[in-house]
């Protein structure tokens, strides 16, 4: 997996001075191709689950991913398109689809992703054209979940905070955030709140826009999660950048950061000491 670009920007507490930084790459997670080129006869359905194969599974048995939609690719030329091509024409539908499927936009506070899959270059010259959209949950370390259960309308049904994104670094200082467990020491913890910056056929935003956007958003999503202001946790958020922004990569994440290390949660912690 590639790296990826990203706009962040941390509201710090004590100055609140708006603290910057840019982050190389794209994200490259969300497409996955499939070893096998079926024909759309043969592809599942939304709400079926399946593994890298498209092969349909028991939702209740080990699975890796499952359907949200199942679409055409349209608009792109006969010849087989450029993976750039494939990305904006197939992600921003399965985000839109990642978003339905859950019941909430705030999958991208979460390790829930949206995968997109299409035909090879053998299935492309026959004229299949047909797009999978599946939901998958990502571990810490990048590698898939193996779930026995069905995501559909998790994030509506109190779902989050078991899929929650937290971090051992400041999503709004550091270059790599450092993902981990929720149940292990951190330092930040996304939160409920993702925030809309505009449609993918959009100008992307500058860093400037994206922080003036931000910033009094953000701030009021993790009071609402911390359930007080405090002085030793603070508003920061995560954007991705413009060369992502054509793949439906057009939300600020929102985080809940401490000025130190702790575990535990920081959801309605209010007045209470921080967690050790």
């Amino acid at each position: 997996m590639r790296g990826w670009r990203a706009a962040v920007g941390a509201l710090c507490a004590l100055s609140l001075a708006a603290c910057t930084a840019q982050v190389p790459g794209v994200p490259d997670a969300e497409v996955v191709h499939p070893s096998l080129t079926p024909t759309a006869d043969q592809l599942p359905k939304a709400g079926q689950c399946t593994n890298t194969g498209l092969e349909v599974l028991d939702c209740k048995t080990e699975h890796e991913a499952e359907v949200t939609e199942v679409g055409r690719l349209d608009g792109l030329s006969a010849d087989y398109p450029n993976d750039r091509d494939l990305r904006r024409a197939a992600l921003p539908p399965c985000r839109a689809a990642l978003t339905a499927y859950l019941g909430s936009a705030d999958h991208d506070a979460t390790r829930l992703q949206a995968h997109a899959l299409w035909p090879s270059r053998d299935g492309w010259a026959k004229g299949d054209r047909w797009r999978v959209c599946t939901v998958v949950e990502m571990k810490p370390d990048g590698s898939r979940v193996v779930r026995e259960n069905s995501a559909k309308d998790l994030l509506k049904a109190a779902g989050f905070s078991t899929v929650q994104l937290c971090a051992t670094a400041s999503p709004g200082q550091a270059k790599d955030a450092g993902i981990t467990a929720c149940d292990q020491p951190h330092k930040a913890e996304a939160v409920p709140g993702v925030l809309a910056l505009g449609n993918p056929q959009d100008p992307a935003p500058s860093l400037d826009q994206v922080n003036a956007k931000a910033a009094e958003h953000c701030a009021k999503a993790v009071t609402n999660y911390v359930g007080a202001p405090r002085a030793d946790v603070f508003a920061s958020w995560r954007a991705f950048g413009s060369q992502a922004w054509s793949e439906g990569y057009t939300s600020a994440i929102c985080y809940a950061e401490a000025t130190r290390p702790f575990s535990g949660r920081l959801w309605g912690l209010g007045t209470n000491a921080l967690p050790n």
